[in-house]
């Protein structure tokens, strides 16, 4: 009786430990990579109000890192701070020519991480600064990167300008298909077989560019082709050319850029075709 009287106490005394509350387990607390605003201009609300929208850094002010990093390699591109005279005509020019083509749900689900804004931006070749030849836009995986943050968008051509929207267009498509936010069009995946895709067969394949950089092409950068094409030229203007049957033999270049057009028509709404009106 003596045992029991002793070990009844001694079992309660330890359940009630073991239900003892627990202190609650707090989450780690992330800093934000990049803090806004960046300055104190008036456009600084209107970058801050994009971010808020969109979940996308506008930075007019970056390091080599945020343009350069690409995961498993470097750009081989360098670029200049964002001059802070120029960043309002630069926003209304990114929302003349590229954003104002998609709707705001879509950009919600396209748009890269960060978008950089350059005041210049060129091509290393051989270990030299390409001084001379400005280059519109690039993109990494987490951002593509505007090149006319400064003085030179004023003194741009008309042609210099459609120019600059094809490659808007374009840079932004790439980081947003690569990385898989906008999925391609399945039958434009299933479309062509790139291992029989040489310089001698890229007509009959309905390919751009065999190779690029050296590499044989693949589904992305086949599509990255038909982004040139669909932000430069009208269906009509395409109709008198590129698909005549002596340039598509096999109308493999009609087929797969009515499966592009058709795809993100059906499951986005977006109207791929008003870019060039």
């Amino acid at each position: 009786m003596k045992l029991k009287t002793l070990v009844y106490p001694l079992i309660a005394l330890l359940m009630v430990a073991g239900c003892k509350k627990e202190a609650a387990i707090m989450p780690d607390t992330i800093t934000p990579e990049y803090s806004l605003p960046q300055g104190n201009h008036p456009y600084d609300t209107q970058i801050v109000d994009f971010y808020q929208t969109y979940g996308c850094y506008m930075l007019y002010k970056f390091t080599e890192k945020d343009f350069n990093w690409n995961i498993s390699n470097k750009l081989s591109y360098v670029a200049d701070q964002g001059d802070e005279n120029y960043i309002v005509p630069a926003l209304a020019a990114l929302d003349k020519y590229l954003f104002k083509y998609y709707s705001s749900d879509f950009l919600k689900k396209a748009l890269p991480y960060k978008i950089i804004l350059s005041a210049r931006i060129r091509e290393i070749v051989d270990r030299t600064d390409t001084l001379a030849t400005p280059v519109n836009s690039v993109s990494t995986f987490s951002h593509f990167a505007f090149g006319h943050a400064g003085s030179s968008l004023a003194g741009m051509t008309e042609n210099e300008l459609k120019v600059m929207k094809v490659d808007l267009h374009r840079e932004f498509w790439m980081q947003a298909v690569s990385l898989g936010k906008i999925p391609l069009p399945p039958t434009f995946v299933r479309a062509t077989n790139y291992e029989d895709v040489f310089s001698w067969t890229a007509k009959a394949n309905g390919v751009f560019f065999p190779t690029a950089n050296g590499v044989a092409t693949n589904v992305y950068t086949d599509f990255e082709g038909y982004m040139n094409v669909i932000a430069s030229k009208t269906v009509e203007e395409l109709e008198q050319s590129l698909f005549k049957p002596l340039n598509d033999p096999n109308g493999k270049y009609k087929l797969k850029y009515n499966m592009i057009i058709s795809y993100y028509k059906t499951v986005y709404g977006i109207d791929l075709q008003g870019i060039t009106r």
